[in-house]
């Protein structure tokens, strides 16, 4: 097998853990539906739209997951395994830790949009929804998250060399 085809896997269980994150949020768009979110207002639309895209991502990357592995993977990479040096390793490491990251930051940015969402809407209710300092620098540390770890899934190569330079 070549690394596509092990990038692929991981694309796949990535699309499975994004359909286990969608069904969790839906249970937020069936609250909302059903009138459950009592005192909460949220954009319906907002509301669905954190349940659909999580779905079609996920779907995308079950159906074409060598399409991915193949833009994320550049053509001289993808020679049968060997043995594999150090530097493969720690890029292998890197891509696995970027994307475990990844996957979380994704989670965490929607679940900070939608907290964002209600709290713009609640602001002509009786009791409005604010947005702590707290909140708004762990909003912060998201969009972080998500940079570096698609910084990190982009470029693990140069960064995994650059370590082992430092290291020698």
């Amino acid at each position: 097998m070549k690394p596509t085809h092990y990038l692929a896997v991981l694309v796949r269980i990535s699309s499975i853990l994004l359909i286990l994150f969608a069904l969790r949020q839906s249970s937020f768009l069936l609250g909302l539906m059903t009138g459950q979110l009592s005192g909460l207002t949220v954009s319906m639309a907002f509301a669905i739209s954190s349940v659909v895209i999580p779905i079609l991502v996920a779907i995308f990357l079950w159906y074409f997951p060598m399409k991915v592995a193949r833009t994320i993977l550049k053509p001289e990479m993808d020679q049968p395994i060997e043995p594999m040096n150090a530097p493969s390793y720690l890029t292998v490491l890197l891509l696995a830790v970027a994307t475990y990251y990844l996957y979380f930051a994704i989670i965490d940015a929607v679940y900070w949009a939608t907290l964002w969402q209600m709290s713009e809407r609640s602001q002509d209710a009786l009791a409005p929804l604010n947005l702590s300092q707290e909140n708004k620098a762990n909003m912060l540390a998201t969009i972080v998250e998500l940079l570096v770890s698609v910084t990190l899934i982009l470029k693990a190569r140069t960064i995994s060399r650059k370590m082992l330079s430092l290291a020698t």
